[in-house]
């Protein structure tokens, strides 16, 4: 990898699946633009520019920064309610919780072991909330029509860690879709072309960018052992280092807290890691879904977490929101920002 290349965007990952434990849900117990430099395309904060009217706390999902209901909804980050009423091996009167990000008016896409492990404990994902609170008695939510996965649609590759949930009518204002590209970083195929057009995601894809993630997880590392500790379900955001090449061709990238003290637990499943990329045509900059939390390093702080790459798996997206009546169509993509 050049080393010039490493200071013009933010570096991408090879799926490190095997090596990490799943991250379980919280359960109690136009004119062709301009070139741009890379540099101008990504930015460090995710918040710098975006959402000026949103401070970040100064104490710094373990240790992480609260959220507002109004934050929430401007990243579609939402909460997955897991029902355990039927396990009989749970903590009674206690849900278990998920994350996932809004990326369609009525679809969620969030990590498939948020339903499976639920599954095998006779639990189920009945509902997802739209608020930073997401067990408080007043939160507004919309129950699951459907849950689709990777394995409904015979994808058994490493890391296909994903699913999608149909909503049963579209989510409340003030929320709203993430943009998910799927075709942002030149394929395997591509490079030569990449090259020839002077991308500036050639040779390096996004560079090791700083990210954003959202979770409604552990708050304190001592509640997965003290149900007396418990603290699940207070949407809490994390600042990331990306450690990782995020490629289309690899199923997730790695990424570590940019804050010691800080890291993301059980809870956090499913969320999203959010990054700034410059509008091709310089309109600003545009808010996209990079990854969604698979796995996590015990214990919950300063510890290391996988992410999918949502275009790793663009044919099972495209396929399942299709089937599901809300089809995901491509944003922006590499060509766009080349000569």
């Amino acid at each position: 990898m050049r080393s010039s290349a490493l200071s013009l965007l933010l570096l991408p990952l090879l799926l490190l699946s095997l090596l990490l434990p799943p991250t379980a849900a919280a359960f109690p117990p136009l004119p062709r633009p301009p070139q741009l430099p890379r540099r101008t395309l990504l930015h460090r904060s995710l918040f710098a520019a975006l959402l000026p009217a949103f401070p970040t706390p100064a104490s710094p999902v373990v240790n992480g920064a609260a959220v507002t209901d109004a934050e929430a909804a401007q990243v579609g980050a939402v909460g997955l309610y897991i029902d355990l009423t039927g396990c009989t091996v749970c903590r009674r009167g206690v849900p278990a919780t998920c994350t996932g990000t809004l990326v369609a008016p009525d679809l969620v896409l969030s990590a498939r072991h948020c339903a499976d492990v639920p599954a095998a404990l006779n639990g189920s994902l009945t509902k997802v909330v739209f608020a930073a609170e997401m067990l408080a008695p007043d939160a507004p939510y919309r129950e699951v029509e459907r849950v689709v996965s990777t394995a409904d649609y015979g994808v058994d590759a490493a890391g296909n860690d994903l699913l999608l949930l149909k909503l049963k009518g579209e989510a409340p204002p003030p929320w709203r879709p993430v943009e998910l590209p799927l075709g942002l970083l030149p394929e395997r195929a591509e490079q030569q072309e990449a090259s020839r057009r002077k991308s500036p995601f050639f040779p390096d894809g996004v560079g090791l960018p700083a990210v954003q993630s959202y979770g409604y997880g552990q708050l304190d590392v001592r509640g997965e052992q003290d149900a007396a500790r418990y603290t699940a379900g207070s949407l809490r955001r994390i600042d990331l280092q990306v450690r990782t090449e995020v490629r289309p061709w690899a199923a997730g990238f790695l990424t570590t807290p940019a804050t010691r003290g800080t890291g993301t637990c059980a809870g956090d499943s499913g969320g999203g890691a959010l990054l700034l990329l410059q509008d091709p045509q310089g309109r600003g900059v545009r808010q996209i879904l990079l990854g969604v939390q698979a796995a996590a390093s015990k214990p919950c702080v300063d510890n290391q977490a996988i992410f999918v790459y949502p275009q790793a798996f663009a044919d099972f997206i495209v396929r399942a929101s299709r089937d599901l009546g809300s089809p995901i169509k491509q944003t922006i993509g590499w060509r766009e920002y080349s000569q």
